[in-house]
C-alpha cells in the first residue's frame, strides 16, 4: 500500500445462516466465533470429532450478521486518489458490547500503525439508534470523550494522538481537542439523510437562522432565468420517494447550484 494515511469504514448486514467446511483451513465456517480484541478468532472451529461438531450445531449460534471493514487510502497532495479495498469480513452474532467495538478499533489501529499506516478514523453505516447502533454510538462517545470516558484507557494522551484546532466562531461545536481517532457516520448515508430531510413535506431543515425547503429548488428548476446547463437539476432530483438517490445529493451540493 503506497499510503501513510487511511480511513476505515465498517458496516453490518444480514446474512444467510449457513455452516460450511473449509478444506484449506480444516475448519468450519459460519458459527459465531468468540472474540479476541473485539475480533472473532480465526479458524476457531476445527475438529475431527463428529461429537464435537454436533455439540457446536446444538449450542453455538450461526452467525446471522456479516461485518465488513473497508480501508480508504488518503493520498498525499502529489498523488491521485486510490480505490478503497476490503480489509476484513466475518460473521458475527449480536452479542458483542460497546467495549468489544472499542477493542476492535484499537486493534485495527495498532496493527496498521505497526505497518506505518496511520488510521485517521472510523465511519459507520446507518445509525438509527437501534440496539446494534446504540453500541456503536456509545463506542464512539467513549473513544472521543463526548460526555463519556474510558477511565482505564487515556487514548487521547497517547503519543500518536493529534490536536484539533476548531474555528473561534464555532462555540456550538463540542469536541475534545486531543483525539486518537475521529468518528462519523458513513458520508453517503449522511448526505441522503440531509436530502430526505430537505425534500420532506412534514419536516423542516434549518441552516443557522434560515429555513430551507424544497420550494427553493422548485423555483430554480421552473425559473426561465436558468437552464439545466446552469444548475444541472431535473425534476427527479427532488422526488422524495427515491430516498437513496445519491447522485441527486451530488447535484444539490454542486458549485453550479450553490452559486445561483
Amino acid at each position: 500500500i503506497h499510503t501513510k494515511l487511511g480511513f476505515v469504514s465498517e458496516d453490518c448486514t444480514g446474512a444467510i445462516r449457513k455452516i460450511k467446511y473449509d478444506v484449506t483451513t480444516n475448519s468450519f465456517v459460519g458459527f459465531a466465533a468468540p472474540l479476541a480484541n473485539g475480533v472473532p478468532i480465526a479458524q476457531f472451529y476445527q475438529t475431527d470429532s463428529y461429537k464435537q461438531l454436533k455439540s457446536w450445531f446444538d449450542t453455538i449460534d450461526k452467525g446471522p450478521l456479516l461485518n465488513v471493514h473497508m480501508f480508504q487510502p488518503l493520498p498525499s497532495n502529489n498523488t491521485s486518489s486510490s480505490s478503497s479495498f476490503l480489509l476484513s469480513g466475518y460473521g458475527v452474532a449480536d452479542t458483542y458490547t460497546s467495549n468489544d467495538i472499542v477493542r476492535r478499533w484499537i486493534s485495527i489501529f495498532e496493527n496498521c500503525f505497526q505497518k506505518q499506516i496511520r488510521i485517521i478514523g472510523f465511519s459507520r453505516g446507518v445509525i438509527l439508534f437501534l440496539n446494534d447502533d446504540n453500541k456503536y454510538m456509545r463506542a464512539m462517545r467513549l473513544m472521543s470523550g463526548f460526555f463519556a470516558s474510558l477511565p482505564n484507557m487515556k487514548l487521547h494522551q497517547r503519543p500518536e494522538a493529534f490536536e484539533i484546532h476548531l474555528p473561534s466562531k464555532w462555540p456550538w461545536f463540542y469536541l475534545r481537542r486531543q483525539q486518537l481517532l475521529l468518528f462519523l457516520q458513513d458520508p453517503t448515508h449522511l448526505a441522503t439523510k440531509w436530502r430526505n430531510r430537505l425534500l420532506s413535506s412534514t419536516a423542516q431543515l434549518m441552516m443557522g437562522q434560515q429555513l430551507i425547503s424544497i420550494q427553493h429548488l422548485q423555483d430554480i428548476i421552473d425559473s426561465d432565468a436558468y437552464s439545466k446547463r446552469d444548475h444541472g437539476l431535473v425534476r427527479t432530483d427532488i422526488n422524495s420517494k427515491d430516498r437513496q438517490n445519491y447522485r441527486s445529493c451530488e447535484k444539490l451540493t454542486s458549485n453550479d447550484l450553490l452559486h445561483i
